[in-house]
C-alpha cells in the first residue's frame, strides 16, 4: 500500500512538472517570434505543429473564428498534458510570415 501511494505521488509530481515545463517552453517560443518572422523560425522555436488550420477551416478545439484576413494558415501547438484545454497559435501571411501569434486556454 505505502508503495502504491509513493508511486501515485510521483506521477503526479511528473505530471504537474510535464504540465509546467510544457507551458514555459511554448510561452519562451511565443515570445521570441515577431511579426514577419518566417515560417521557418516558428518551426525553430516550437517544433512541428500539431495541427495545422488552413483559412476557413476553424479548429474548434479552441478558436471560434476560423484563420481569416490577412491570416492564411494557423499553426497550433498543444500542450499535451493539457488537451483540450491549452494551445498557442501562430497565424501566418500568404507569403509565410508571422502575423500573429496568441495563448488560448479554456476556462
Amino acid at each position: 500500500m505505502k508503495n502504491l501511494a509513493w508511486l501515485l505521488a510521483m506521477a503526479a509530481v511528473f505530471y504537474v512538472g510535464g504540465c509546467s515545463a510544457t507551458s514555459i517552453l511554448a510561452e519562451r517560443g511565443i515570445a521570441s517570434l515577431q511579426p514577419g518572422d518566417r515560417r521557418e523560425a516558428v518551426i525553430d522555436a516550437l517544433g512541428t505543429p500539431d495541427v495545422t488550420e488552413p483559412r476557413g477551416q476553424r479548429f474548434s478545439r479552441y478558436a471560434s473564428t476560423p484563420c481569416s484576413g490577412t491570416c492564411v494558415e494557423r499553426l497550433w501547438y498543444e500542450n499535451q498534458f493539457l488537451p483540450h484545454i491549452e494551445a498557442w497559435s501562430v497565424e501566418l501571411d500568404g507569403t509565410g510570415h508571422v502575423v500573429r501569434t496568441s495563448h488560448w486556454a479554456s476556462p
